[in-house]
């Protein structure tokens, strides 16, 4: 029996082991990125004492918007979107601390945060389209960067 007398459908159904590991590693991926982003707007809009301390403050913001910029950027394949996106999350959850008590916002914060996720997806996609981590079609916003 060869390729051709197998109908086509059953072709497409036939995933490649590779293409199966990949989607699940893109799925873990949309998870973490998620999970992130959830952690982040809880440690930004929630009580001050919960959030966790590991160094300068401004670092600690970069840090963790790069962090969240990769993991989006590498679980999708639309980098222009994600880092708009992202800075607009940033740039909302600082002023959402308005609203908070005992919270503060500030420019220089939003900048921090907005200046992680942007490195965040750059680094993200250079990873993603230079390795296999996943299967991901490439874009016209790939091809772009």
């Amino acid at each position: 029996m060869t390729r051709q007398d197998i109908p086509k459908a059953v072709q497409r159904k036939a995933a490649p082991a590779k293409a199966v590991k990949a989607l699940s590693l893109r799925r873990m991926l949309m998870v973490l990125a998620w999970g992130l982003l959830l952690l982040i707007v809880f440690w930004t809009l929630g009580p001050i004492a919960d959030r966790p301390r590991l160094g300068p403050p401004q670092l600690e913001r970069f840090g963790a918007y790069f962090l969240l910029g990769g993991a989006f950027s590498v679980a999708y394949a639309r980098p222009r979107l994600v880092a708009s996106a992202l800075v607009l999350v940033a740039v909302g959850l600082e002023f959402g601390q308005l609203f908070v008590p005992h919270r503060d916002a500030g420019i220089p914060d939003a900048v921090a945060k907005a200046t992680g996720a942007i490195v965040g997806v750059g680094v993200g996609t250079f990873i993603r389209t230079r390795t296999s981590l996943t299967a991901a079609p490439a874009s016209r916003d790939d091809q772009a960067l």
